[in-house]
């Protein structure tokens, strides 16, 4: 029976970054699955990401698996006004099926073997430890581990397999869907946000620039607070209003969790990972950078185990306690920022919209726009001001 210390499952951003640390740190054999046939595909996202976050793992100056920097950020209000925020170094828009690729890579320079078109079908306690069955190109494979770590994203079966509670509220819950759109007109350098109930109720839109008159463009919604439709349905009245003769080269649609991290991430030998343990930011729904930080923190913490020769659920809570310090408490706080915001109408972003734009642009931050809304709603002081005023300003 062959046997690996750590076995990965899923080769998303947090599952590459959680086999390079595993590796680096010299855990022994680490062996990183991926179910689909190639890492980074399909796109199952808007593919933005932070400079600063971005930045802590990889260079991206001149990488080919950039798509777009950006500068800006541009919002949308329901009825069309636009506001522009001061420029600065935003972030970048990625092109994934070269960006997983390269985060595999440094795992496998780092010593972890790695395996695509292979799946964890069956995971049980054996022995101190964890006998997985692995079906793939050679067939079901039997595999024990002494760690494993549950990168598989929201439909996480490691999770389930170690008894931790991973199932999502139907109000936590985002239907998305998104399209390549070419033949359009936007600010390349920008990415827009668009927000109100009637552009997508529970989310927001998006248009985040893969060049000059190509983007991806999406949105997502909570069904509970739809009018009926789907997101498809959704985005099809967003592209004809907006974009009717773009050119759609691509389509996609996904499932993204608005919750906050659930309340074990651990078990004995088992640790979840981004999207598995809804390490998702609950208003932007955004997940790369948490999940390769989630990922760096689960590699080490399980080369320090099996260092120390425990893998104990006990052993392993260090991991959960440092997440929440990294992300995890500042993500319960944007929950309830976020259910707040859900109750506003069209006509406050659109009011919003008007008052932001009395700022001068060179003094327009993210942080000015939030104390915009605290006049129009002061209950939203005490959540935003730490979060967003002090940070941004």
């Amino acid at each position: 029976m062959p046997a690996t210390d750590v076995l990965v499952v899923g080769g998303g951003p947090a599952g590459c970054v959680a086999a390079w640390e595993a590796a680096a740190a010299g855990s022994g054999h680490v062996l990183l699955i991926e179910r689909d046939r190639a890492i980074g595909a399909p796109v199952r996202c808007a593919e933005g990401v932070g400079s600063a976050g971005l930045r802590e793992f990889l260079d991206p100056d001149g990488a080919p698996w950039v798509s777009r920097r950006i500068t800006k950020v541009i919002f949308w209000a329901p009825d069309d006004t636009e506001v522009v925020l001061r420029n600065d170094d935003v972030g970048y828009v990625l092109d994934r099926t070269r960006f997983e690729p390269a985060l595999a890579d440094r795992a496998a320079q780092a010593g972890a073997e790695i395996r695509i078109g292979t799946e964890a079908v069956r995971l049980e306690r054996s022995n101190g430890g964890w006998r997985a069955v692995l079906r793939g190109p050679r067939g079901d494979e039997t595999w024990t581990a002494k760690v494993v770590i549950g990168a598989d994203g929201v439909e996480t079966m490691v999770g389930r397999w170690a008894g931790l509670e991973t199932r999502v509220a139907a109000r936590d819950m985002e239907s998305c869907a998104q399209c390549v759109v070419g033949n359009i007109s936007f600010d390349p350098d920008a990415i827009y946000l668009h927000f109100g109930p009637s552009v997508a109720p529970g989310g927001y839109a998006w248009i985040f620039p893969k060049g000059v008159g190509v983007a991806n463009v999406g949105l997502g919604v909570v069904a509970l607070r739809s009018d009926g439709r789907n997101a498809r349905q959704y985005l099809d009245a967003y592209l004809a209003r907006h974009f009717p003769r773009g050119t759609v080269t691509g389509f996609t649609v996904g499932g993204v969790i608005s919750a906050a991290t659930v309340k074990r991430t651990v078990a004995d030998g088992v640790m979840l990972a981004g999207d598995a343990a809804h390490m998702i930011n609950p208003m932007s729904g955004g997940g790369i950078i948490n999940a390769m930080k989630a990922g760096r923190l689960a590699g080490r913490h399980a080369a320090r185990a099996l260092r120390a020769g425990d893998t104990s659920a006990a052993a392993l809570q260090p991991y959960h306690d440092e997440w929440m310090e990294v992300l995890g408490n500042a993500h319960l706080q944007y929950y309830k920022l976020k259910e707040t915001i859900n109750k506003f109408d069209d006509e406050f972003f659109n009011r919003l919209a008007r008052t932001v734009n009395r700022i001068p642009l060179e003094k327009r931050t993210l942080g000015r726009v939030v104390a915009a809304a605290l006049v129009h709603h002061p209950t939203l002081l005490p959540l935003a001001a730490r979060l967003f005023v002090q940070e941004f300003c």
